[in-house]
C-alpha cells in the first residue's frame, strides 16, 4: 500500500466506490455460504468472502491515509 497522502480528489471517489462495490460482494458471499448445499461451491463463497474482506480492509487504509 503506497504511503503518498496527496490522492486526488477523483482517486478518493474510486476507492470508495471500489470499496462499495466489494462491500456487496462480501455480503453476498457469505449470504450465499448459508444458501449453498454443493460443497465446492460454498468452498468457494467461503474463499472468495474472505478475499473479499481482505481487499476491504485494504481499501479502508487507503481512505483512511486520504484524509
Amino acid at each position: 500500500m503506497a504511503k503518498n497522502k496527496n490522492y486526488a480528489q477523483h482517486e478518493v471517489l474510486e476507492v470508495h466506490e471500489m470499496l462499495t462495490v466489494k462491500s456487496a460482494a462480501a455480503a453476498k458471499s457469505s449470504l450465499m455460504q448459508g444458501l449453498a448445499t454443493d460443497k465446492e461451491l460454498k468452498e468457494l463463497l467461503e474463499e472468495d468472502a474472505k478475499v473479499s474482506q481482505e481487499a476491504i480492509e485494504e481499501l479502508k487504509g487507503i481512505l483512511e491515509e486520504a484524509k
